[in-house]
């Protein structure tokens, strides 16, 4: 802050108010006064004006000051507020930032979640259809003969074909059913 006062001028931050024509007024007013005699009712007046003349320059000395001094503070505090400003709004793209982090990892996570639990549903139920596949097999050869056994045995592989080609669609049927569960 580069503020300074010489004798009627102050100077704030390259701004110049001078009061030297106000105090050249003051000045010529005090000559003037001195020019009538001592007691006339006319110095008399002369003196009223010229004391509130100088009571008004003095005033208006002091109000500026007071304006530079405020103003001073104002661009102080616009300038740390701007700083704030941008501080917050600096903070607020990190938060950003870090929510969409927050929101994709989410995602990734309800993701897994999902996979976990269809590869679980699917994994058990494909036990459990090969699990019955082999006690069909099982009766099928024991109460058959051998041609029909041979029939019932290539109808056991391709059920079991079937199970394994369709795992994977299976697989996303379950994940995309799960995610209705997973979200709610």
């Amino acid at each position: 802050m580069n503020k300074t006062r010489t004798g009627n001028t102050a100077t704030h931050e390259g701004i110049s108010v001078s009061f030297d024509r106000e105090a050249e007024g003051a000045k010529k007013l005090r000559q003037l006064l001195e020019s009538f005699p001592e007691g006339s009712p006319e110095r008399q007046q002369l003196e009223a004006i010229y004391a509130h003349y100088e009571d008004l320059l003095a005033t208006a000395r002091l109000l500026t000051r007071m304006g530079d001094r405020l103003q001073a503070k104002l661009r102080h505090a616009n300038e740390e507020l701007a700083r704030k400003n941008e501080e917050i709004a600096r903070y607020n793209r990190q938060l950003e930032a870090t929510n969409r982090e927050l929101r994709e990892t989410l995602e990734a996570l309800q993701e897994s979640q999902r996979r976990r639990k269809a590869l679980t549903v699917l994994g058990l139920s494909a036990i459990a259809i090969f699990m019955v596949t082999e006690v069909i097999e099982y009766y099928i050869e024991q109460t058959t003969t051998g041609a029909q056994s041979r029939w019932a045995s290539f109808a056991s592989f391709a059920l079991k074909a079937l199970i394994a080609i369709a795992f994977k669609p299976l697989e996303e049927l379950v994940e995309t059913l799960l995610s209705y569960t997973v979200r709610r």
